[in-house]
């Protein structure tokens, strides 16, 4: 797709692309990600983890914990209940887990229901801080946390990343949709003091 495509159909077009001076925190919103809802039936999670990493070649964690192996990750976000994302397969990747995972499991695709934007730079953990009620300093929240919080006044899922190859953290946070505006303008205004930057999609 063109880049002017896809800017036009971003959940952030029209918004700033910028506030403050500099690039202490860097947002780039991530399009395109195949997502999909597992619930386990009951009885059936331990057949369930079986499937999908025979499958996939990834162990879902239990509790608030991500994974991930290749395009595919998967995270933990309530009992026996989990969020995969696959990069670049929109809304074939719940179908797709559809069939590798049978009657073990209920899936939904969520692929067109979030806004999400991907998070770095040398101040973004501390534009985070102001924003949300979690610690996430390292040692609280270590690579492949995760977390439903608040961000602002918008409920988000919010997990950390590997570090970016200068050492910036890494975070992904996400949101409904339709607050995509609320949560832009909570993180960009909250990280305006340290310069703040929206990357194209």
């Amino acid at each position: 797709m063109h880049a002017d495509s896809l800017i036009e159909n971003s959940c952030f077009a029209g918004l700033p692309t910028a506030l403050g001076h500099g690039s202490g925190v860097v947002a780039a919103e991530r399009t395109g990600l195949g997502i999909a809802r597992i619930v386990a039936r009951k009885g059936q999670g331990a057949r369930l983890a079986e499937l999908f990493e025979s499958s996939f070649g990834i162990e879902p964690p239990h509790g608030p914990r991500r994974a991930g192996r290749g395009d595919v990750a998967i995270a933990g976000v309530g009992r026996e209940t989990w969020i995969a994302t696959c990069d670049g397969a929109g809304n074939g990747f719940a179908e797709s887990l559809r069939r590798a995972l049978g009657d073990c499991a209920s899936v939904s695709d969520q692929s067109d229901a979030h806004a999400i934007l991907r998070l770095t730079g040398p101040r973004v953990r501390a534009a985070l801080a102001k924003l949300t009620p979690i610690d996430i300093h390292p040692r609280s929240f270590p690579v492949n946390s995760v977390a439903q919080t608040l961000c602002g006044y918008v409920n988000v899922t919010l997990w950390r990343l590997e570090d970016a190859v200068q050492g910036d953290p890494v975070f992904e946070i996400w949101a409904a949709g339709s607050f995509a505006a609320s949560l832009h303008q909570a993180i960009s205004h909250c990280a305006a003091e340290f310069g703040f930057v929206r990357q194209a999609p």
